[in-house]
């Protein structure tokens, strides 16, 4: 079925290899032509063809922005029905390994690149939305808040953080919409060249701009400078009065998720949740704190 594509006869494809990596439910190859040049193939379910039609509509849009990420090359079905995309393959080593080799300063750096990256990912143009987010972010809580009751594992304070996720959902009133990366975080970024890359828009949506700050556990657990600067990076230093109060709200929304999603996986999963959510309680000092302690406030660093 592959080799029937077009493209992979046009750009005399030698090699595809499967790249298994990431949560997406995609099939994905590294594409290598006989130039040794590379792209990504994505294989998605036929049932999903218009949502894939519209991610590779949004990608193209991302041209437009100054962003260092993957280009959307073809878009088209496979004779049995299910969706490609090809796109062109960033060059790099992964954010998550990168930060490793920097100094909190470089790191810190990096992270106001991955900020001002986001600012402009959020600026696409989006037609006008039927839905208000707080219409669409009501539909989902009470059902997250069951399927954490109904798990067998629970969370730090649990009643205390439900309680809490309720008294607070007034924050999602009033919210913009805008296009969002729906999974930012250094597992998906890519550094070349000292630049920062962003990849895998698997799961954008249209979504609450500060949305996309929900993961930043996993920036943290790598490096606190690095999600300080994203941060800073992406208010150009100025912090909206309403930023960490949303961002913790977001937070006891991610603690009632996670675990319930985790135990579908196994239990390496269930012990990543747990560890998280053990993080995310100290972070905030068992969410007595408005700003959690890692954020290192704005820094001044002169680039190089």
């Amino acid at each position: 079925m592959l080799e029937k594509i077009e493209f992979i006869k046009k750009h005399h494809i030698t090699n595809i290899t499967p790249l298994n990596k990431g949560w997406s439910k995609d099939k994905k190859y590294i594409l290598t032509a006989s130039d040794e040049k590379r792209f990504l193939l994505r294989i998605s379910d036929k049932k999903i063809y218009d949502k894939k039609k519209k991610q590779f509509e949004s990608l193209k849009q991302l041209e437009k922005l100054n962003i260092y990420c993957s280009r959307p090359l073809e878009f088209g079905t496979l004779t049995n029905g299910d969706v490609y995309t090809i796109l062109s393959y960033l060059e790099g080593v992964d954010g998550k390994e990168a930060i490793q080799s920097l100094t909190n300063e470089n790191a810190y750096l990096l992270g106001i690149e991955a900020g001002e990256a986001l600012k402009r990912l959020h600026q696409i143009a989006l037609p006008k939305q039927e839905y208000s987010w707080w219409e669409k972010y009501q539909t989902k809580m009470e059902k997250r808040i069951k399927t954490l009751l109904n798990c067998e594992y629970k969370i730090p304070m649990q009643n205390d953080i439900i309680q809490y996720y309720k008294d607070h959902c007034f924050l999602m009133k009033n919210r913009p919409l805008c296009f969002t990366h729906g999974d930012y975080h250094l597992g998906n970024m890519i550094v070349h060249d000292k630049r920062i890359g962003i990849i895998d828009f698997d799961r954008n949506q249209i979504a609450d701009p500060y949305d996309d700050f929900k993961p930043f556990c996993w920036n943290v657990m790598e490096s606190e400078y690095f999600e300080t600067g994203l941060i800073n990076g992406y208010f150009n230093n100025k912090i909206p009065d309403d930023f960490f109060p949303i961002l913790k709200y977001y937070t006891s929304e991610s603690l009632i998720t996670h675990l319930p999603w985790a135990t579908t996986f196994g239990d390496e999963e269930i012990r990543t949740a747990q560890k998280v959510a053990d993080l995310q309680m100290l972070w905030y000092d068992n969410f007595k704190l408005e700003i959690p302690t890692w954020y290192k406030g704005i820094i001044t660093i002169k680039k190089q």
